[in-house]
């Protein structure tokens, strides 16, 4: 008899395993059965009690599969499903569950046009993949989280939106990008640095802040110098330049190819990569710097399509967004009831958006080949902390580990 040699393994591909592949999928046909029963989508046929639950009753639209499960109704028709009491039938005979069929079945009734189906099936196989990697890591129970800090917390969570079901699609992302990229991830990487002309960009500010100490103080004195200089070298006067950051994936797939002309003509210089190293957020577009935590949050255009759209950023957009962030700034500081609850808001103090000449003439509605270079920045809660705080977003507060358990 041959010996059984053991499959290779793509490292892209390791956490695709059976038994964690089957938890993510029960897991995410629970999600859906609860956010399309919530939305009035699905109607489940209510059958027997027990106690405080409900058993339900839920066909395919062929009627050839049943689902079975039970859930408690809870404020504003919320759907707490039993994940454990999900069963699927077909044609009689039980079967695994599978999101990616769950969604086939249903199409009729979830009004999913021919021509979605193909992109909603993508993203929901590729946030399955996202959750597979999260259940396969060693990740910190939620117990452990109560005194993490603020990354590892960020990059510890495993649900990202808690209402949309494909909520990880990061369609655009392949295999090699998920681990530098995906906030789960936990991988620093530097941004990339560019100049961009003042023609093309425009640059928007908030009324206590200038550009010069913007730029000084993401970049250091020595840093701005040197990318002056680059400018310089290259023949062009750094005066007529804004210096614009950019996600390294953004650079290398769109801005390169998609901007060509721009590059070509200096209308945009790259400068090189940053020396400071970020984390992605739960956003995916949000990037805190680790590398000096004060500093202020960057948010740039990711042209990959997550939750149903392109992640870029409008140019137009940015140019109101600082004065936006003022305006109710003001309005908290005023409020003597925010005022004495310490709310206020992190304002996103600074925006350059960046319009290509080609499209603009060629496209008439706010497209999102329009969205696909721009860039703000946020103030840093660490910044703003009192005597004993500690930092978590808001996500935290319904993150369950990959044991089930709460915090």
């Amino acid at each position: 008899m041959t010996a059984r040699l053991p499959l290779p393994i793509h490292p892209a591909n390791s956490h695709l395993q059976p038994a964690i592949w089957a938890k993510v999928n029960r897991l995410l046909v629970r999600k859906a059965l609860s956010e399309f029963a919530h939305e009035s989508l699905l109607q489940a046929e209510p059958l027997t009690r027990e106690g405080a639950w409900q058993n339900f009753k839920l066909h395919s639209d062929d009627k050839r599969a049943v689902y079975l499960f039970k859930a408690q109704i809870l404020a504003l028709n919320h759907w707490h499903i039993d994940a454990d009491s999900i069963q699927r039938h077909y044609e009689g005979a039980a079967s695994e569950l599978d999101a990616l069929t769950l969604i086939i079945e249903l199409r009729e009734t979830l009004q999913l046009k021919k021509e979605i189906i193909p992109v909603y099936l993508d993203e929901i196989s590729s946030t399955l993949y996202g959750s597979a990697y999260k259940h396969h890591r060693n990740s910190p129970s939620a117990h452990e989280l109560i005194n993490a800090d603020f990354q590892q917390i960020e990059t510890a969570m495993t649900e990202g939106h808690p209402c949309f079901v494909a909520n990880n699609g990061r369609i655009g992302f392949d295999a090699t990008d998920y681990p530098q990229y995906a906030p789960e991830a936990a991988t620093p990487f530097s941004i990339i640095w560019l100049a961009v002309h003042k023609q093309r960009a425009t640059l928007s500010l908030a009324s206590d802040l200038d550009y010069q100490t913007l730029i000084t103080e993401e970049l250091g004195a020595a840093t701005l110098a040197a990318y002056q200089q680059q400018i310089a070298t290259a023949g062009v006067d750094p005066d007529d330049y804004w210096l614009m950051p950019a996600h390294p994936w953004q650079w290398k797939n769109k801005l390169s190819m998609s901007f060509a002309a721009e590059i070509a003509n200096q209308q945009i210089i790259y400068l090189g990569a940053s020396q400071d190293q970020y984390l992605a957020q739960q956003s995916i577009r949000t990037f805190f710097n680790i590398s000096q935590p004060h500093k202020r949050y960057v948010k740039t255009a990711l042209s990959i399509l997550n939750m149903g759209f392109m992640r870029g950023l409008s140019p137009y957009y940015m140019l109101a967004t600082p004065a936006i962030n003022d305006w109710v700034a003001e309005l908290v500081h005023h409020d003597n009831y925010l005022v004495s609850k310490s709310f206020r808001i992190l304002r996103e103090v600074a925006a350059i958006g960046y319009r290509n000449p080609y499209y603009e003439a060629a496209i008439t509605e706010n497209n999102a080949y329009k969205k696909m270079f721009s860039a703000l920045w946020r103030e840093c809660p660490l910044t703003q902390l009192q005597l004993g705080e500690k930092l978590m977003s808001m996500t935290a507060l319904l993150h369950l580990d990959n044991d089930g358990h709460e915090s």
